[in-house]
């Protein structure tokens, strides 16, 4: 395991984390804050007069190199290495996302104008370009590998956990007979987390087997590689939140609706609504981050490996640290988003939503999400709805979820389907949350 663990650090992993979240339930139209999160803009002329959420919480894992039976998992004692079907290529790449959300709330202070406060700790972590077919040779033992030469190329990887706290404003910009526009804006204060990057330049590994001795097998590397944490690593410290770093991030929304339905109806007046937003303008600075360059050309052997404490000493003790520098600012994932709703009646919708990001996924220190087209049919009134998101991801291929909500409550998954029905599964999400909705007297 230490072997694995410290070669996969040294030329990647499998996993690579995004910002997707709440399939299917954030087109709802009494998605309520959680709408927020993907367009500020949703806030005004909402079905509430005022949502408290009281909690809610969405994780979203996907690559590209391990299929999954999920149930199978379940058990406790699924091997990956020897029961997941295997994709390995030269530029693998995965995702990883938790998504929480604390105590917040949005109020309807007129018909025109709505606000909202919400809290939120987030947690990304990116990875692409890494050589499976290395990671296939690594995860062997010993005893049975033999020797091999790969080129690991360049791999990237990234990790970015915050805290922010986010003011949203919306206002009707619009409203003239059939036509309905509406704009939004949140700003938020980021408390810088833990943030940490690997960057490999033109890397390659190769491994000379000594059948004799074991211990004795022979690595052989060249390249660069970049690694970086913002906490103190060097000296054993663990990971912890950064309080004395922070930043800025701002979201900006605008949605325009279509509407063919009378003032007095119930449910909503819109025919097709078309919604586009940029979430996560910004950047955090982390002050005490740690950038260290090692020149990785060189040998080691599987004894320096077995004997090393952790990785960041297995590369000082064994490579050149070439530079190193302190303070870094890492962006936000920036992202758009946009979201076409079309009102069949009253009761069933069919969405089209997409996310695009708009960060390089191969930038050092660059937290991205992966992109991905949603189409959903939705079943929606005022107590209850249920739909089924059906989403093409970057990464995994196409998924498909199911969730519904009532009342208060709301549970689902962007992958339940796919999951249950499927034993090569490369994604799986859910979410869940609890609200205290408070319903405008006309809707």
């Amino acid at each position: 395991m230490k072997r694995t663990l410290l070669l996969c650090t040294l030329f990647g992993s499998i996993f690579y984390c995004q910002g997707q979240s709440y399939f299917g339930f954030r087109d709802d139209n009494y998605a309520g804050i959680q709408s927020v999160l993907f367009n500020p803009s949703s806030i005004v002329d909402s079905k509430y007069r005022a949502d408290v959420t009281v909690f809610s919480a969405s994780g979203t894992l996907q690559n590209d190199l391990y299929g999954v039976n999920i149930m199978d998992a379940l058990d406790g004692s699924y091997d990956l290495a020897k029961d997941a079907s295997k994709n390995f290529k030269s530029n693998n790449r995965g995702n990883f996302n938790v998504d929480i959300l604390g105590p917040s709330f949005m109020l309807n202070i007129t018909p025109e104008h709505s606000i909202g406060l919400y809290s939120r700790v987030r947690s990304i972590t990116n990875l692409v370009g890494v050589n499976g077919e290395l990671i296939d040779e690594v995860n062997k033992e010993t005893d049975v590998s033999n020797s091999f030469l790969f080129s690991g190329g360049n791999p990237n990887g990234v990790t970015n956990s915050w805290a922010e706290i986010g003011a949203s404003y919306g206002t009707v910009l619009l409203d003239r007979d059939d036509h309905f526009i509406k704009g939004g804006i949140t700003l938020k204060y980021v408390m810088a987390g833990v943030n940490g990057y690997i960057n490999g330049s033109d890397l390659s590994v190769a491994f000379t087997k000594n059948n004799a001795n074991p211990a004795l097998s022979q690595y052989t590397s060249t390249g660069t590689l970049k690694t970086a944490a913002s906490y103190d690593y060097e000296n054993g410290k663990d990971p912890k939140f950064d309080m004395t770093s922070a930043g800025m991030g701002v979201d900006l929304g605008f949605t325009y609706e279509y509407r063919t339905n009378c003032h007095t109806c119930m449910g909503n007046r819109y025919k097709f609504k078309v919604a586009a937003s940029v979430t996560d303008i910004g950047k955090i600075n982390y002050k005490d981050l740690t950038e260290n360059t090692y020149n990785l050309t060189g040998s080691v052997s599987q004894a320096d490996i077995d004997d090393a404490d952790d990785i960041f000493e297995f590369f000082d003790s064994n490579y050149t640290k070439i530079s190193s520098r302190k303070g870094v600012k890492a962006n936000l994932p920036t992202a758009l988003h946009t979201n076409f709703d079309w009102n069949i009646d009253q009761k069933f919708y069919l969405n089209l939503s997409t996310d695009f990001s708009l960060v390089y996924a191969k930038k050092v220190n660059g937290t991205a999400i992966a992109n991905s087209v949603t189409f959903t049919p939705r079943y929606e009134t005022r107590q209850f709805s249920f739909y089924i998101p059906v989403t093409y991801m970057e990464y995994s291929g196409t998924q498909v979820g199911t969730g519904f909500r009532a009342g208060p409550l709301f549970i689902g998954s962007g992958s339940l389907v796919s999951n249950l029905f499927s034993n090569k599964s490369k994604a799986s999400n859910i979410y869940v949350g609890l609200k205290l909705p408070i319903y405008q007297d006309y809707r």
